[in-house]
């Protein structure tokens, strides 16, 4: 079949299309790149003939290597070419890893405009062409001739208008629909289940489990024959253990995705019952039963309402209310953005809502991997690499040891060689490697993790990401959710205060006794409540407000079927309601609520009614929001006064709009929410009051005694969070709150500072020093008022700045240089949106702060995904929107994580700290004992490494946290000084112990030196004291090193590490002390000589006292103590702190935030706009920008 040499004009626009809207996708999926590095590659004969001869000889390491980096076997075995004629493409993804993907074709049907020629494409038969793609992680590209290379392939999510996907209502042809299938694939989410051999085989290669083969054999050579096949059956049993787990994971996860159904779809201008899930593609239109159903895919909804539940995707179980898209021409649809009109794929519809007898439609908008369920599959398949330092420095440590290694490899065939001959001397140099890099090594590691995880579990805290839980262990800044996190997430209604003739009334506690009026109407009409078997469900704010109307809901039923069954719900008021007269409400249309909006509004009927044009519309939300859709004339003059009255109580403070229009009935439906939501008259303030939770404030003073910094990120008004601040702690009595507000919708923006009273109100303007740009046609300076009045108040006392949504964005913008001490003086951020949240979050990483991030709902998603450490409260054991989840719903889990944290990181270091040196420790005894042909036995291997090491190891990750938090975190590197202060220290004094005790031995009269012979020696003095200051040594090494307070409990409450201690002391003692007529059985077994006499014996036991004590005592009181850090610090001349948010810290002055500093700004805009370059504060701008 012939190839196309170039694709046809559909395919060249869709492309293009695709293309343009790269970068909005790189902002709402950050995990995918539409155009990565690529580069291809075809096969050669010639380099495959040169490479596998010559890959087979030298034990097969370059077919190994080959094997693990596949895309260096592809460099070394085919030819760079084109990615047109490529066969294999290796992709550079976001990660920065390469990644082999092999060219496939699939087949497109050739269409021709009468305008193009044969010359264009040389096959104007109209039959199927072959068109490239490749597979990079679960998504398709496909080949761009233009851009010449593979473009990511997107759905229907991006490049059109709102009114575009309405005009897909008639749905596919089935000739188009055939050829869609080609393009974008079946509709499945299809996670590989490898056989067992493939497992076994892929984890056998390891190279963790090659050395241990390797070893094996080389033991086995030795005649170390009890040692090898115990090693050889713990680590069978270690390989099976794995092999079940990932077995089982593939296989719970392939349950979880796999997803058959059939659907009714309408092709060919007609409903096809029965179809399957799998043949869906973009561009398709579903039908959606009245019943509900599980969402094989992303679509949006075209008519009708869908009531759905999205816990699987974001651990919230609040059904939630999806409306039609709008029918808008001019707005871009964006998944994001009308995420309330689109079902997201693996999400349960419970019920929907027709009206006259049609159908719910839906247009299908993504399928298989590119669904929101899709991308959830990809990151448990793909996850983000973890760049935490104390890992990517455990891999350099291992280097160093290798390198040691080596330098043990030239040592023992140096003195091997001569006496042993070369493969002898190349097997003794082999053994002594395996001594030096432990094997046990990664699995040692995990320790920790392993039993802090079963911690939590037991605590109800669920994680999905275990590498989190050392990370947890830097948390050095917590964000929070205010409502539903902080404070309940049930409201008390408080009351209502209506509105009339731009006066307020006095405020009434039972909405119930109100008598009729807009702001009843609009309390009763505008949510998002359904009924689910009878009860009423939706946000609990909504919940609490309509039952305190007293007014009852339906839903079409037999009870309104007097009623056109145009009318989707309806409200009723209670029969013996006060002035009453028997009126109910059709809620017409719903545009619900959007966290950027802050707001939602309803069309709504009056039934019976006698104009049938005639609606209302009532809008509900923030109540600055609904003032500045209100008209002017109908809010009165007092509202910011009694709004803050309120809202510096803590109150959760809601506004209601109201107005009249006319549209025709049968466009009611089709009506734009820019046409509704405008020109309203104030109905008045819905007032409920949010309590704190008892756990809350307890918790915030856990965490800031520990040093940890507070900060809120809510939606919710900026008094009422600067209120709860206040009450929790996060902000303290007697510490100052300063207002920033940058205003960037006039031509010169600006930014001031006001400090709030203690109850929330304006002072008055301490600080209102505008810094505005100065737009002139060619200026591109930015200038400060120098006519500023200094003020005789001063700001002194420690103060904590608090910012709205739309002031972080435009300092974001136009105040680059005022965002970092922002960052790190912001303490309430209000008003934010879910996208702002996220970007807070991930500000605060960039300057160097451990940020966990703790939340209850959807909103908070993409704050608690980009967080260290997103802490979910959710009711499912495990939420995807987070790597933890708590099903305990309150706060009370963060310090228990950044304590497991703590505990597991702590426990890592001494691990790994214990593995090292216990290699280093076991090489010198090796070096030693070469250097007079003698060898350890092999039952002496066996009680130092499995008896001793090994249980030591694993009894060391048991101890538990410390139960307070305390102000100084854990070290998080490897590399840093006083760590390796104390790996070297501990290194040189083993190393004197050891050679130390053996001239202890020849320093006797009676010691008898053993001849070097061509035969290594076993059974002398010098094995068996080395053995016996080893077996010590570890012992010390691991009490030493089991660090207790601050981080965990102190070593006497591990009751496993204790039992170790208590079997092994008496048995070390008794190998040390005991003479040869004692159990002479057991003296053969180990292959050990005792020393014949005891003054000598009990000397080396004081010498192993001696060395413990002085070991133990190094480790607690001198490594850790502050003044060898003060030493350490001043040695390596450390003068300037490295994280950013402490220089920033150190950088302000003592009178910020600034009374009248001048401030210049480079624009980069050649015409005048306001995009600043860079900007720079004088008097602290050079030492600021170098070291941010």
């Amino acid at each position: 079949m012939a190839e196309n040499k170039r694709p046809s004009r559909r395919r060249r626009e869709s492309s293009s299309r695709k293309s343009s809207s790269s970068t909005s996708l790189l902002q709402e999926d950050d995990d995918v790149d539409p155009s990565p590095d690529q580069t291809g590659y075809e096969a050669s004969v010639i380099k495959y003939s040169i490479f596998y001869p010559v890959a087979v000889l030298p034990l097969c390491i370059p077919l190994l290597v080959a094997f693990w980096f596949p895309a260096q076997w592809i460099k070394l075995t085919c030819w760079r070419c084109s990615l047109r004629s490529a066969r294999y493409v290796i992709v550079k993804d976001l990660d920065g890893d390469l990644r082999v993907e092999t060219v496939q074709h699939y087949e497109v049907p050739q269409v021709l405009d009468k305008s193009e020629t044969s010359s264009l494409l040389g096959d104007v038969t109209g039959q199927p062409v072959k068109s490239p793609y490749i597979i990079h992680r679960n998504l398709r590209y496909l080949y761009n001739e233009e851009d010449e290379k593979y473009i990511l392939l997107r759905g229907f999510d991006r490049g059109y208008t709102c009114a575009g996907i309405h005009d897909m209502a008639e749905g596919l042809s089935t000739e188009m629909h055939n050829e869609r299938l080609e393009e974008y694939g079946a509709n499945t989410i299809n996670v590989p289940m490898k056989s067992y051999p493939v497992l076994f085989v892929e984890e056998v290669l390891h190279p963790f489990y090659l050395m241990q083969v390797l070893s094996i054999g080389l033991w086995l050579y030795e005649v170390y024959y009890l040692y090898a096949a115990i090693i050889l059956v713990m680590s069978t049993f270690s390989v099976m253990t794995s092999l079940i787990q990932t077995r089982r994971n593939m296989q719970q996860l392939h349950d979880m995705v796999k997803q058959n159904c059939s659907v009714t779809v309408i092709r060919d201008g007609r409903e096809l019952h029965g179809v399957s899930g799998e043949s869906l593609v973009p561009g398709d239109v579903m039908v959606i039963p009245p019943s509900g159903m599980s969402m094989p895919c992303d679509a949006v909804l075209l008519t009708g309402t869908a009531i759905v539940n999205e816990a699987s995707l974001t651990g919230e179980s609040i059904p939630i209310t999806k409306t039609p898209l709008s029918q808008s021409h001019g707005e871009l649809y964006r998944p994001d953005r009308h995420k309330h009109h689109t079902l997201f794929g693996g999400t349960q519809v419970i019920q929907t809502r027709f009206y006259n007898s049609s159908s719910v439609l839906a247009v299908v908008l993504r399928t298989a991997f590119s669904t929101s369920k899709g991308g959830m599959v990809r990151s448990i398949l793909y996850p983000k690499p973890l760049n935490f330092k104390f890992y990517l420095d455990a891999i350099k440590f291992v280097l160093v040891l290798g390198v040691i290694a080596l330098g043990g490899f030239c040592y023992t065939m140096t003195i091997d060689v001569k006496l042993l001959g070369p493969l002898l001397a190349i097997v003794r140099s082999l053994d002594i490697v395996t001594t030096v890099v432990p094997p046990a090594l990664p699995a040692a590691l995990t320790v920790g993790t392993v039993y802090a995880l079963q911690r939590l579990k037991k605590q109800q805290i669920y994680c999905i990401s275990p590498q989190r839980v050392n990370v947890c262990g830097k948390i050095k800044l917590v964000c929070f959710d205010k409502t539903g996190t902080l404070t309940e997430d049930s409201l008390d209604m408080e009351g209502v205060i209506t509105s009339t003739n731009q006066q307020f009334s006095p405020m009434v506690t039972d909405p119930s006794s109100l008598l009729p009026c807009p702001l009843l109407y609009g309390m009763t009409t505008c949510h998002s409540l359904t009924l689910i078997n009878g009860q009423l469900l939706g946000d609990p704010l909504d919940v609490k407000m309509f039952n305190s109307t007293g007014w009852t809901l339906e839903e079409p039923g037999e009870d309104t079927s007097r009623f056109d069954m145009i009318i989707p719900t309806i409200v009723k008021p209670p029969l013996a309601g006060p002035g009453q007269d028997g009126v109910e409400l059709g809620i017409m249309k719903q545009f619900t609520f959007s966290s950027e909006l802050q707001r939602m509004s309803v069309l709504v009927k009056t039934l019976p009614s006698h104009d049938p044009k005639l609606f209302h519309v009532y809008v509900k939300g923030a109540p600055e929001k609904i003032r500045d859709l209100c008209k002017r004339d109908s809010v009165p003059d007092e509202f910011n006064e009694v709004l803050a009255s309120f809202t510096q109580k803590g109150m959760r403070v809601l506004a209601v709009g109201h107005r009249t229009m006319d549209v025709a009935w049968h466009k009611a439906d089709k009506v734009e929410r820019d046409m509704v939501e405008c020109d309203l008259e104030f109905s008045g303030l819905i007032i409920m009051k949010n309590s704190l939770k008892p756990e809350t404030t307890p918790v915030i003073s856990v965490l800031k005694n520990a040093n940890i910094r507070t900060v809120m990120v809510t939606g919710d008004n900026l008094l009422t969070a600067v209120s709860v601040a206040r009450e929790c702690g996060m902000v303290e009595p007697d510490h100052q709150a300063i207002m920033v507000k940058a205003d960037s919708t006039s031509a010169m923006p600006s930014v001031t500072f006001h400090l709030l009273k203690r109850g929330g109100d304006l002072a008055d303007l301490l600080y209102s020093q505008s810094l505005k740009h100065d737009h002139q046609a060619h200026s591109s300076h930015l200038t400060a008022m120098n006519g500023y009045q200094q003020m005789e108040v001063v700001v002194q006392r420690p103060y904590h700045l608090i910012v709205e949504g739309k002031s972080f964005e435009a300092i974001k913008l136009y105040f680059p240089d005022l965002l970092p001490r922002l960052l790190v003086k912001g303490t309430v951020f209000a008003r934010m949106s879910p996208d702002q949240k996220a970007q807070l979050v991930t500000d605060l990483q960039g300057l160097g702060y451990g940020v966990g991030m703790c939340g209850d709902g959807a909103n908070d998603c993409g704050a608690l995904k980009a967080a260290h450490a997103g802490i979910s409260l959710s009711e499912a054991e495990a939420s995807v929107a987070s790597p933890f989840t708590s099903k305990v719903p309150n706060i009370t889990c963060v310090p228990k994580v950044i304590m497991e944290g703590r505990a597991a990181l702590t426990t890592s270091f001494s691990v790994f700290k214990y593995m090292a040196l216990y290699s280093l420790s076991e090489f010198t005894s090796v070096a030693i004992l070469y250097w007079y042909n003698s060898a350890m036995g092999d039952k002496e291997y066996l009680y130092i490494d499995m008896v001793i090491v090994l249980a030591m190891a694993f009894v060391m990750g048991t101890t538990e946290p410390y139960p307070h938090l305390s102000k100084q975190r854990p070290p998080g590197t490897l590399a840093g000084v006083d760590v390796l202060f104390s790996v070297i220290a501990h290194v040189v004094l083993m190393m004197c112990y050891q050679v130390g005790i053996l001239f202890y031995l020849k320093s006797r009269e009676w010691f008898v030196p053993v001849v070097v012979k061509t035969e290594t020696t076993i059974l002398c003095g010098e094995n068996t004291v080395i053995f016996q200051a080893s077996i010590f040594l570890y012992v010390s090494l691991a009490v030493s090193l089991s660090t207790g307070p601050p981080y965990r409990k102190p070593l006497y409450t591990n009751v496993l590490f204790m039992l170790c201690l208590a079997v092994m002391v008496p048995c070390n003692f008794y190998l040390t002390l005991a003479p040869a007529h004692w159990l002479p059985g057991l003296w053969h077994f180990l292959q050990i000589t005792p020393h014949p006499y005891l003054l000598f014996r009990c000397g080396v036991a004081e010498i192993a006292l001696l060395y413990v004590l002085l070991s133990y005592t190094l480790e607690s009181h001198v490594f850790h103590s502050r003044w060898l850090h003060a030493i350490l610090k001043v040695v390596r001349c450390k003068r300037s702190p490295r994280n950013r948010y402490k220089c920033i810290l150190s950088g302000l002055e003592p009178d910020w935030p600034p009374l009248g500093q001048r401030i210049r700004s480079i624009n980069s805009d050649e015409d005048g706009g306001h995009t600043p370059k860079h900007s720079i504060q004088d008097g602290n701008s050079s030492r600021l920008e170098g070291d941010l």
